[in-house]
């Protein structure tokens, strides 16, 4: 099987690093491709790969899903742990991966994930609302699973919580001393830390997110 994954900056695309995670975790063999993203032409290479104009996008021995999530369960179906293994904390972790995958918008929107950045800038109180709504949910799985992950070992829910994690690191979010260890244990991880090296690395900038609380 022949694995392709699309993806936008390393230091800037959230969406992309979640399903990138969980293809190293599952250790499919995958390519990456970067498309770089807001420059001249880029939006067309985007169409050019599925009807959506977005990334990511898996490409599967020429067949393509793009959807960070939909990725993520192709995953799932050919290495199943990478669920919980219990049903009820399945339920429970699909059911914080769609609340991330469709809330915190506010979050999302004024404080974008951008690993090089640190900053102390004052941000919007909506978007504090949905730092404090974010510990509030870690904190309470967290204490009832034995860690150091949400539901014990890592799962899928902790990929789609990742790029949130590092907004915390960036903006200096407010956190709880438990979710502080948990956002330190998947910054930590390896897999993380060769993304992060990428972002580093890489030259090129979006200066709209750039410019976001400086």
């Amino acid at each position: 099987m022949s694995l392709k994954l699309y993806i936008g900056n390393y230091n800037y695309s959230s969406w992309s690093l979640r399903p990138w995670l969980v293809l190293r975790k599952a250790e499919l063999p995958f390519e990456t491709e970067v498309i770089d993203l807001d420059i001249n032409g880029y939006k067309e290479k985007l169409f050019n790969l599925t009807n959506q104009g977005t990334v990511p996008v898996l490409e599967i021995n020429g067949n393509r899903i793009a959807d960070s999530l939909a990725i993520s369960e192709f995953c799932a179906k050919a290495v199943p742990n990478l669920w919980p293994k219990n049903s009820i904390d399945k339920a429970e972790a699909k059911r914080v991966v769609k609340l991330m995958h469709t809330g915190f918008k506010s979050l999302r929107m004024e404080a974008p994930m951008n690993l090089r950045r640190r900053t102390t800038s004052k941000l919007p109180k909506k978007c504090l609302d949905d730092a404090h709504a974010m510990i509030e949910l870690w904190d309470d799985l967290l204490s009832r699973h034995n860690g150091p992950f949400l539901f014990n070992d890592w799962s899928i829910a902790d990929a789609f919580y990742t790029p949130a994690a590092t907004r915390f690191a960036s903006y200096n979010l407010p956190r709880s001393e438990r979710s502080d260890t948990y956002i330190s244990e998947l910054m930590s991880d390896v897999d993380f830390q060769e993304w992060e090296g990428e972002a580093f690395i890489e030259t090129h900038i979006l200066t709209d997110t750039d410019i976001i609380n400086l």
